[in-house]
């Protein structure tokens, strides 16, 4: 396995990620309204910013030893109204996996937002469809979708994997136990995921996550967004949030409630050697901190890889 970081999308971050000893780095380009990174122009954002940055990247890459692991595209909108792929969203998901094949990055993640004006069946049947033909685009690049609920993206749980997974023969999943740690209450449901999926699996995130009860995450991320785009809500919003134990966080992984070594033992078990990608994503793990933070899970997770 190998071991990497998300981190923002420029050539500085290569750098950053030698100075730490890991050996690749992920980004995402999302448009999140409200966020200080949503400057349509921005690599940040924009697919097509990023693919002109190619040859930096690659020279880079040279310079530095540190591959582009994976760049993935979760908090936009692909799906309209009707069940149609938005040919605009499209062209920058085109433009990504583009960017990939150039640089050599290995793998392209990606979502598929839920439309609520249409019927489930017709959720999955528009899905499937952009999925496969995200893949075919792809070609021998590995496709894997996220089991994050961020801009919707609901093909995140067994129920829809048992669908879509089928349908899309090519399509992998971009794993995180956290999430699923979330919507499994205080025991998680990462193991069973784990064990009966692994053999999906084609790159994974490595989270921390605590939390006082089970935790309704597609809420509380559509209370972040409100926050972030209106904040004198956040009085009203921040209570709900924390009331009963109910407020989460995402400490570093081995500081966390995560069975980090069973989870390893099942990867293993699934013959998984693929990328092990570390997401800081925390409000309290910031600053120095943070970057503490960060290298403690290096270390830990170097000691669980054999």
């Amino acid at each position: 396995m190998k071991l990497g970081i998300i981190a923002n999308p420029e050539v500085a971050s290569l750098d950053y990620a030698k100075d730490l000893g890991l050996d690749f780095v992920e980004f995402d380009v999302n448009c999140a309204t409200g966020s200080p990174w949503d400057d349509p122009s921005s690599p940040r954002c924009s697919g097509h910013a990023l693919l002109k940055l190619a040859d930096d990247f690659k020279a880079g890459i040279e310079r530095t030893g540190v591959q582009v692991g994976a760049v993935g595209r979760w908090a936009s909108r692909i799906i309209d109204g009707d069940g149609k792929i938005i040919d605009s969203e499209f062209e920058q998901v085109k433009a990504l996996i583009d960017f990939i094949k150039q640089v050599g990055a290995g793998a392209y993640l990606v979502s598929v937002n839920y439309i609520s004006e249409l019927s489930y069946y017709k959720n999955i049947t528009a899905a499937i469809n952009y999925l496969n033909k995200v893949c075919e685009y792809a070609g021998d690049l590995p496709v894997c979708i996220v089991n994050c609920a961020t801009g919707t993206n609901y093909i995140r749980t067994p129920n829809e994997w048992r669908l879509v997974l089928t349908e899309v023969p090519k399509l992998k999943i971009k794993y995180d136990p956290s999430h699923s740690f979330v919507h499994g209450g205080v025991n998680g449901a990462y193991m069973e995921e784990a064990f009966e999926f692994g053999d999906r699996f084609g790159y994974v995130h490595i989270k921390g996550v605590v939390q006082g009860s089970k935790q309704s995450e597609p809420t509380a991320m559509k209370y972040f967004k409100w926050m972030r785009e209106f904040p004198d809500l956040a009085k009203y919003v921040r209570p709900e949030l924390e009331e009963n134990g109910r407020y989460y966080d995402n400490p570093p992984a081995g500081l966390d409630a995560i069975n980090w070594r069973a989870f390893m033992a099942i990867l293993y078990k699934h013959g998984y050697d693929g990328m092990l990608s570390i997401e800081p994503h925390s409000r309290t793990w910031q600053g120095d901190l943070g970057e503490r933070g960060v290298k403690f899970t290096i270390d830990y997770m170097r000691g669980l890889m054999i």
